[in-house]
């Protein structure tokens, strides 16, 4: 994984040399640093040096600007094909991502806006693609589209108004390469109506999706719960819903969950739904009743909901249940301080659910508060591909596999 340190002093200061070129010489003197110094960082380092000193991209410069801005990308071009032959020669064989024969679909949603999802979503995408997979980030919220900002794209030739509109035939065809690694399906909330699209326009965006030539799309989701949101969420694989352990914000994401199960009910039997079998119209009305009551009457605990069907049509509680069992998103926790802070507004979410929805919402676990992602926000430098993600790229990769192998 990293250089070894049980070299000859010759070579450990050439090593160190290379890393103050492609770092900095403070990094270079860090025995912790270059203990988990890896090739992604390494390939990451090199991009961020490359924009800053390749003469190409600086040809308005004066002559001799030019040619000491050239004699250092020429050494940085060395130390970054020094330390790769380095980190490699050192590492352990990198295994290969599995073979995913469809798109694993990650959604980051959440009824409060602000709170990090479209940052989170975009750093997991570029994380995802320095592993291997072939990583699309699309940005699902389409009243407020922002994603491309925060994955280094200031403008975007095309967007889903493109494809919603008919201007471009598939959902590809507006597909952005970034320079962090995963595809970009970028929004544009400068229209409007953007945020408001029809019934039968989101049916034609969710099957896109789904039929993407990827291995992972990682969709990032307006903070609230309009239809068009929740219709996206459920379409996912995974589906992770965001909170911090402001009290409000967690009353939110268990807001969020509720009015999700209440809407993956009321369209069980819809177009979008993964039941294809039979319809009993005595259950379809029941639950259509159940979950869209008239008159502005008190939506029914999901306990009355099941009591109903049992007394009224026993045949239909097993598939009740099957719904109920099936959906069970995940929670996280953002700019949490530790496990101990992190941990007490899980378990009340966790408990509430169980309790008055009859569903397990499992535990993705935290992020921790980083400056550096505030950082990264202002400048449109993704946080996972600079130096000191380290400790968040280990999260983040935590986090991964447990969505994508669950």
């Amino acid at each position: 994984m990293q250089y070894s340190t049980n070299t000859d002093a010759r070579g450990m200061h050439r090593f160190q040399r290379a890393c103050a070129y492609l770092f900095s010489p403070d990094h270079a003197r860090d025995p912790r640093f270059l203990e988990t110094l890896d090739a992604r960082m390494v390939k990451q380092a090199f991009r961020r040096k490359a924009r800053q000193y390749h003469p190409d991209l600086h040809g308005h410069e004066a002559p001799g600007q030019q040619l000491r801005r050239k004699e250092r990308f020429i050494r940085i071009k060395a130390s970054y094909e020094y330390l790769s032959l380095k980190v490699r020669d050192h590492s352990e064989p990198e295994k290969s991502p599995p073979s995913l024969k469809k798109p694993q679909i990650i959604a980051v949603g959440g009824a409060k806006g602000g709170i990090g999802k479209s940052l989170f979503a975009a750093n997991l995408a570029i994380y995802l693609a320095g592993q291997g997979y072939r990583a699309v980030a699309a940005d699902l919220d389409l009243g407020g589209a922002n994603l491309h900002l925060y994955m280094g794209k200031t403008r975007l030739k095309s967007t889903i108004n493109d494809f919603l509109g008919k201007r471009a035939v598939h959902l590809s065809d507006v597909l952005e390469t970034t320079a962090y690694g995963p595809g970009l399906i970028g929004g544009n909330s400068s229209h409007l109506g953007a945020g408001n699209i029809g019934f039968a326009r989101k049916l034609k965006l969710i099957k896109a999706v789904r039929q993407m030539d990827a291995d992972v799309v990682v969709v990032d989701l307006g903070g609230d719960t309009a239809f068009n949101v929740l219709d996206f969420f459920l379409t996912a694989d995974a589906g992770v819903v965001m909170t911090t352990c402001d009290p409000a914000s967690y009353l939110d994401a268990y807001c969020f969950i509720k009015v999700a199960l209440y809407r993956q009910l009321n369209r069980i039997f819809g177009p979008e739904s993964f039941y294809s079998g039979p319809v009993d119209p005595v259950l379809r009305r029941m639950i259509r009743e159940a979950t869209q009551p008239l008159d502005d009457a008190m939506v029914p605990s999901i306990s009355r909901i099941r009591q109903e069907i049992k007394e009224k049509r026993p045949s239909g509680l097993r598939f009740l249940d099957r719904v109920l069992s099936g959906f069970s998103p995940w929670i996280i926790v953002n700019k949490a301080e530790d496990q101990g802070t992190a941990h007490p507004p899980v378990q009340r979410i966790r408990q509430v659910c169980r309790k008055t929805l009859s569903i397990d919402v499992k535990d993705l676990g935290f992020l921790p508060f980083e400056p550096g992602l505030e950082t990264s926000a202002r400048t449109l430098v993704p946080f996972v591909t600079t130096p000191e993600s380290h400790g968040y790229a280990m999260t983040l990769d935590r986090i991964s596999k447990r969505l994508l192998n669950d």
